[in-house]
């Protein structure tokens, strides 16, 4: 919510406390791949943004990483935990250290706001997707560029990657989820997944994939592509 970030248990529901996130509206919330550390992102529209980490055990504020002159809307913490990727309305894509906050890298490759961000489990890919649809996935240690990725005709709204970190899933306004092969970039995979835009995807540990869209649905996938269940619509 507006400047606090609610930490609820997933089991019963019980509200376990809160912490300020002074920045602004948080629009990005991710924990790292141990659990033990909260990423917020955000801030105010055409303003200022940055990107907060938290103890989850304590709530304390860890650290906060970057400068933006927009809020973040894209963000993501590496397995390391040792920096984090953002980008935003800005059209820039930058790599902060957490250990002092310096920037480490700076790529200008997107053409339109910066809306997907995440790091593959393994640490060794990045993906970035834009609202022109441009998607793109980096060597996370030198942030040379190791794929394009063509196909896409809307904003891409969402990127996951496979536990393996051998498959990248990628949501987009055009209404499709795509599933990418890392060592050629290959596509293996076109869902029609949902009417007007696709909003949401997640990899399950499993290898199946869940979606949220436009069309007010969620949707459970087989790894194949196959739709297995199907929620909604919801009010909105």
């Amino acid at each position: 919510g507006q400047k606090q970030i609610y930490f609820y248990h997933s089991g019963t529901a019980q509200l376990l406390g809160l912490v300020p996130f002074e920045e602004g509206i948080p629009y990005v919330l991710k924990f790292s791949r141990s659990g033990a550390t909260l990423l917020a992102a955000g801030g105010h529209g055409a303003k200022q943004g940055r990107a907060v980490l938290y103890d989850v055990k304590s709530g304390k504020r860890l650290t906060a990483v970057g400068e933006e002159l927009d809020a973040v809307l894209a963000a993501d913490i590496h397995a390391s935990q040792t920096r984090v990727a953002l980008g935003g309305p800005e059209k820039i894509l930058r790599v902060y250290a957490t250990a002092d906050g310096s920037q480490l890298h700076q790529i200008r490759k997107h053409t339109d706001w910066v809306l997907a961000v995440e790091y593959s489990p393994d640490g060794v890919l990045l993906a970035s997707g834009d609202r022109s649809g441009g998607l793109f996935v980096w060597e996370a240690d030198s942030m040379n560029e190791y794929q394009t990725l063509d196909g896409h005709k809307g904003a891409i709204t969402a990127v996951s990657w496979r536990p393996d970190s051998n498959v990248l899933a990628s949501a987009s306004e055009d209404g499709t989820i795509r599933l990418w092969e890392m060592n050629d970039g290959k596509q293996i995979r076109n869902i029609r997944a949902h009417d007007g835009g696709a909003l949401a995807v997640e990899f399950l540990h499993d290898g199946r994939l869940v979606s949220a869209g436009r069309d007010r649905k969620v949707k459970l996938w087989a790894a194949d592509g196959k739709m297995l269940r199907e929620f909604g619509p919801m009010a909105d």
